[in-house]
This record gives C-alpha cells, structure tokens and sequence, in this order.
C-alpha cells in the first residue's frame, strides 16, 4: 500500500525497535531473529474504523437487525453492565479482531455508564496489544449514574489526558449524540478543543445540512452510517473534507446501500467497519467481502437501469465496477489511517512506519497466486489462512495462535457476564 514502493512477488520486512526498518528482497539481516513467511502474503495491517467491542459478550443476542430489536432488547441491557463487563467484552473482542488480521480497532463505546467503566475498556485493550483509538461516547443508556452533564465532561477529560497518547497504542476520541440531542454543539466544541478525531451516527436525511448550518462540519468528524444522506448532503461532506464509515452488514439489511459509491463519486473518503458485535463476528477482511458483493450487484443495477445490457454483465469500463478487492484493502489501511490522522505511523508497509503487519497463507488448496494477491486475499482466503499478525513489531498471532489469549478464560469471562447482563 505504499505508492512508491509497489508491490514485490518476493521480499523481506525488516523490522527494529517495532518500526518497518526496510523493505525490499534480499536484506541484509545480520543476527535478526527470523520470521519465515515464505509462501505467504504480508499486508499492512487491518484498521477497522467503527465497532462497539462492549457488545462482544452478548454475541448473538440480536441476530436479525431487520427485526429492530437492537434498539428494543440490546441497548437497555447497558443499564445492567457492570464495569467488568466491559472489562471483558473489550478483553475477548479485541484478541477476537487480532485473530481476523485486524492490528487497530476503533473501539466505538456509548456504554460509558459512570466513572470505571471508559477506563476498564482501554485496559482490556490495552492488555491484548492491539493498537486502538478508544471512542468515549456521549450517547448512554438513561438514566446513568453520572450527576450531571458536568460530570460526564469531566469524566471524558480525564480520560482523555490520562490514556491519549499519539506515540502509544491508545488514543482517544469522542463520540457526540445524535442530531438533535441537547448538548451537541458543546460535545463537538469539547473534542475540537482537545483537535481530538469524534464521530456521529446519521441515520436520516437532513443531518449534514444541520450540522453544516451549525458549523460543526470538518475533517476530524467522521460519519457513521450515512445510508439516508442525499448527494447535496455528500457534496457538502466532500468540501468539509469529511469521511464516512459505512459498516455493511448493519447497513445493507433492509436499507438503502448506495451512499459508498454516491460518496465515492463526490471525493468523500469512505471507509468500513464491523460495527455491531452482538450480531456478527468481528471479521473486518470479511465486511469488505461483503461490500465486494454488494456493491457488485448494485453497480450492475445501476447499470441496467441507464443503459443497454445484453446479457448477464454489463461491460467493463472506467469505474464500473467501483470496487475492487485492492482498492476495498486500501481502504482498510492506508485509506482508513489517513481518515483517523495516522497514515504517518501506519496503513502501508513503508519504512520509517510502525510494524503494524499481517502474514496470510496462501491456502492449503493451492500454492500459487497468478495475478493480483489482493483478489486472492479478499476473495480466495479465509480466517483460518492468517498465520501471523503483528503489532507495533511484537508477534500477537504466530501460527494461527494469539499471544497471551486463554479460550477457558475468555469462556468464564462471557459465562459471568451474561448472568449478570441477562440473569438466570
């Protein structure tokens, strides 16, 4: 994912002090401890840029979105959660990501309860080594236990001075409320005091023309969803300079999935996410497949509709189809470090960067790959294919098996928290 570089049939990655040292074949290594990847894929690593790791221990309790339960039967359970559930859902979550290649989540948290609970979260994070940018929300089940509004202010400043640390894994955001919420303009001000990156659930149409009207349209605001925004709205996003992050399985079932290329065509930089943990596995690589697909048939609807097609495909020509399998790896790299204001420390395998890395077998059913080792990741490959992941130059995945992780742990971890989330 580095322009300059390119990409090479075969190569080393030397690594030191965790930063990429070099890149290119035949190093001289003398005295490096030796990682063998022969036969392997090496990409950057995968940055998933909206998920809400706090969901994770009640996997599978929402498995249809279609039916609207998530709003009705899992957000009130936040009322339930303690601290240690949180604690645990982020623990089994984030070891659970780095198994599907992912080296940096956004870790999306609107269950910020009280004091203890934003701090329990960034410690699981932090004790499974995956690099994060941990977004406080503002949005929480009500009543909390916090006093006032004051106070959750505070709260999310303390934080934010005790764990943001840009030369670290762990950064921190903010994640304000929806439109029309009391107190958003202050929770944007709150952020941009700090130039910390915050992101907004828009669910309907009109959202950008507020918040442009409002002035708190910008970069460093990332739009989560977007399904309903129209094409001025998007134009709007475009010259704000302003990304969005669409999270395909939440938001193609049963709703309109056109807004990625819509944003595409504006010069609105999108990127992707898991999203929604009690629905589906946190296997970033595998939304973008998804999204291959979805937007496949959509582009060939489009097509369709405004032109002659004879036969099963339209023909190929220039953006159509919008999305190939490198250009979705790119924006699960060095697209979405750019979005988040880290494509100077990773996103692509360039030296000079952090060694954030992951190593893919090309599959026990065949050896070879013959064109574009991008199709075959996305498209030829599965979870049980990634070998090794690593993270700022320390090995958390080798052989399929992740450094530090105890499955009978992580089973009592879940056991615990369900009884006392959902009781008997």
């Amino acid at each position: 994912m580095d322009a300059a570089l390119g990409d090479f049939p075969s190569a080393d990655i030397l690594i030191e002090d965790g930063a990429i040292l070099a890149v290119g074949p035949s190093l001289d290594a003398a005295g490096a401890e030796p990682i063998d990847a022969s036969g392997m894929i090496a990409l950057p690593g995968i940055i998933d840029a909206h998920t809400c790791l706090w969901q994770t221990v009640l996997r599978g309790h929402v498995p249809d979105l279609w039916q609207g339960t998530y709003g009705t039967a899992l957000l009130p359970l936040r009322r339930r959660y303690s601290a240690e559930d949180n604690f645990n859902a982020a623990w089994i979550g984030a070891f659970e990501m780095l198994s599907y290649g992912a080296t940096t989540v956004v870790d999306y948290c609107h269950n910020v309860r009280a004091p203890g609970y934003a701090e329990a979260s960034i410690e699981a994070l932090r004790a499974t080594g995956i690099r994060h940018l941990f977004t406080y929300s503002f949005m929480s089940a009500h009543p909390d236990d916090f006093p006032g509004s004051p106070d959750r202010f505070e709260d999310g400043k303390r934080i934010y001075d005790r764990f943001h640390d840009p030369a670290s894994l762990t950064t921190v955001g903010f994640g304000i409320d929806s439109i029309g919420a009391p107190g958003l303009e202050k929770q944007r001000s709150f952020a941009r005091e700090r130039r910390a990156p915050s992101c907004i659930h828009v669910n309907e149409t009109g959202t950008i023309d507020r918040l442009h009207a409002a002035g708190l349209l910008g970069p460093d605001l990332l739009v989560i969803h977007g399904n309903l925004i129209t094409n001025a709205e998007l134009e709007l996003m475009a010259r704000a300079r302003m990304p969005i992050c669409f999270t395909p399985s939440a938001d193609v079932q049963g709703t309109p999935a056109d807004v990625v290329r819509r944003a595409f065509d504006r010069g609105v930089e999108v990127v992707f996410g898991c999203d929604i943990p009690c629905s589906v596995a946190s296997d970033t690589i595998g939304q973008l497949r998804i999204m291959f697909n979805v937007q496949g048939f959509i582009d060939g609807a489009m097509e369709r509709s405004f032109a002659t097609v004879v036969g099963r495909r339209p023909p190929v020509r220039p953006g159509m189809p919008m999305l190939t399998p490198r250009r979705l790896l790119e924006t699960a790299t060095i697209g979405a470090a750019r979005v988040l204001g880290l494509d100077g420390r990773i996103g692509s395998l360039t030296p000079g960067k952090r060694a954030d890395i992951v190593l893919i077998r090309k599959g026990s059913f065949g050896d070879s790959v013959a064109d574009d080792a991008c199709a075959h990741v996305l498209l030829q490959t599965s979870p049980r294919e990634i070998d090794t992941v690593i993270v700022d130059g320390h090995v958390r995945m080798s052989g399929g098996v992740l450094a530090g992780f105890d499955p009978e742990r992580a089973a009592a971890m879940i056991r615990a928290s369900r009884q006392r989330i959902l009781g008997p």
